[in-house]
């Protein structure tokens, strides 16, 4: 495989014997950044990639697959045809690796600036804050159809100078509309890599150790380096419930061994789960068991 770095790249043209690069960039706002990519190699290459700030990004792969590997984390993002793949890129610096002969991709760039003044709630706050401090994959799935009309339409356009721009710029926000609406129905859809599953159950293993004065989850989220909402999500997907959810079933049982043991009293019980006051602590006992703690008292 060819290893190059962005200083190998002219103008973002690859060497002659490398094969070419016809990458169009369009405007459609500001921070809003509409990519074209062609890539015709001659040979498998691998490219050195940097990211200095926060960038969003939707890629629909059109043809040929391709990797980005993050150097620090080694967490990988797939470009693969026929998908798209939205990520969150912060001051990453990795590889990007094509081994397809051709690779076409259509990509739609968001910057911070952007979603603060368009999209502040349903992006912003959903996935950077709290975000992986390098890297995250926030969906990898099947094109949907939709986009698949609305891309061929902006390939396809012949309008010239003004009418071009506005037409690029209606169609570039529906798309984005489209792609954007699947993330809100499709949370189910959410691919977990490795590190992610170590960062879910390390989180787990937190709530655990610390049931007498739990962090919140945006305590949480920062401590195992992942975005709230995908902590949230996966979080459900592995264990099948809500991380308080988990906690609360863990603190209970806990208080029935206890209490079966006949070595606490229900006051020294509540207070070692985390409860203040041992009224709280009856309550969700016998919403849980269906039975008093008293019950379970030798």
């Amino acid at each position: 495989m060819c290893k190059l770095t962005l200083n190998d790249l002219k103008g973002d043209i690859f060497p002659i014997d490398i094969g070419t690069n016809i990458t169009n960039k369009i405007n459609i706002q500001d921070g809003f950044l509409l990519l074209k990519i062609n890539y015709k190699l001659q040979r498998p290459i691998q490219i050195e990639a940097k990211q200095n700030s926060k960038k969003f990004v939707i890629t629909m792969s059109l043809k040929g697959s391709s990797t980005y590997t993050n150097a620090i984390d080694k967490k990988t993002v797939p470009f693969k045809e026929g998908f798209t793949t939205i990520s969150l890129f912060e001051k990453t610096q990795g590889f990007r690796e094509f081994h397809d002969k051709e690779v076409e991709q259509i990509r739609l760039i968001l910057d911070e600036d952007f979603l603060q003044r368009n999209l502040q709630k349903s992006l912003l706050q959903k996935y950077f804050i709290n975000s992986d401090k390098y890297l995250n994959l926030i969906s990898f799935s099947p094109t949907l159809i939709q986009s698949q009309i609305i891309i061929t339409e902006i390939l396809d356009c012949q309008l010239q100078g003004e009418l071009k721009k506005i037409y690029l710029q209606s169609k570039s926000l529906e798309l984005l509309h489209v792609e954007l609406s699947k993330l809100g129905t499709k949370e189910n859809k959410i691919l977990l890599d490795n590190y992610d599953k170590t960062a879910i159950y390390k989180a787990k293993e937190i709530l655990i150790n610390n049931m007498e004065n739990p962090p919140s989850i945006v305590d949480l989220a920062k401590q195992v380096h992942m975005n709230e909402f995908k902590l949230k999500v996966g979080f459900k997907k592995i264990f099948h419930t809500s991380p308080y959810k988990l906690l609360l079933k863990y603190k209970m049982n806990e208080a029935k061994i206890m209490l079966h043991s006949g070595e606490y009293n229900i006051n020294e019980v509540a207070k070692l789960i985390g409860y203040k006051y041992a009224s709280n602590f009856t309550n969700a006992f016998m919403k849980e068991f269906g039975l008093s703690p008293k019950s379970y008292i030798p």
